[in-house]
């Protein structure tokens, strides 16, 4: 987890104005509410980004 700590909080690094910071971790439970209530937002928004 150290690792991928570190390269959440130093990957923005060569943009300007932006940063990371990673304050813990959560358990599985946690982290299934946050990527479900991420779709919803996406299929909620008017305007899709086009990845």
């Amino acid at each position: 987890l150290e690792k991928l700590a570190h390269f959440f909080e130093h990957y923005k690094d060569l943009e300007k104005n932006k940063w990371v910071k990673v304050e813990g971790w959560v358990g599985i439970e946690e982290a299934k509410a946050e990527i479900m209530d991420s779709v919803d937002r996406f299929n909620a928004a008017p305007e899709k980004p086009h990845f």
